[in-house]
């Protein structure tokens, strides 16, 4: 039967880890026999140090910094450059929002969330998101006038596996006409990869 020491040991665990630093049995390091026959006293030793040939030299020089990593081929990511151009058939649109669902399997818009590498050529306040938990990338562009179109987009993408325009999947979610909630299907988007 085991017994629990209030530390949380265990009675065995104790005669175990006694056992080990007695050196485990018989041990002949002069003092003969330990004690273990008929329940007599058990003999500690200090048991001592020796040093393993080679393991503690001194390299000449100093240590010797170990090289970084390289990139090998394969398994790499590659840059690509992703574009989007916006049309109008209106004169009156102030702002837009657009959606870009893309495939995380061949990778994901530089950067995340507010920090994804985009730019845009389009005057007003330009607001940009790269969602890398849903896949979408978010652009936003509005202004107090009339936008003057095209607009476009440009937006770096780190791809595991080439992407093209086709992976690519726009939606215009809102426009913004005349101050007030317009019509999604007078613009069109291309997206181009480069």
């Amino acid at each position: 039967m085991m017994r629990t020491l209030k530390s949380g040991l265990t009675i065995g665990m104790l005669v175990a880890a006694m056992t080990f630093a007695a050196g485990c049995g018989d041990n002949d390091n002069g003092h003969g026999d330990n004690g273990n026959d008929n329940g007599g006293p058990i003999r500690t030793s200090t048991p001592s140090r020796t040093s393993t040939p080679g393991a503690h030299t001194a390299t000449p020089g100093g240590p010797t910094a170990t090289p970084a990593p390289t990139a090998t081929g394969g398994g790499g990511t590659t840059t690509q450059n992703v574009g989007f151009n916006v049309t109008s058939t209106a004169n009156n649109v102030q702002g837009f929002d657009l959606r870009i669902a893309y495939p995380s399997a061949k990778g994901s818009f530089t950067g995340s969330g507010e920090d994804v590498a985009c730019t845009t050529t389009g005057g007003g306040t330009f607001t940009k998101n790269d969602n890398e938990t849903n896949h979408q990338l978010v652009l936003i562009l509005a202004g107090t006038s009339n936008l003057t179109f095209p607009v476009s987009f440009s937006c770096t993408f780190d791809a595991t596996s080439a992407i093209a325009a086709s992976d690519l999947t726009v939606t215009v979610r809102e426009v913004t006409q005349n101050g007030a909630a317009g019509d999604p299907t007078v613009l069109t988007v291309t997206p181009s990869v480069s």
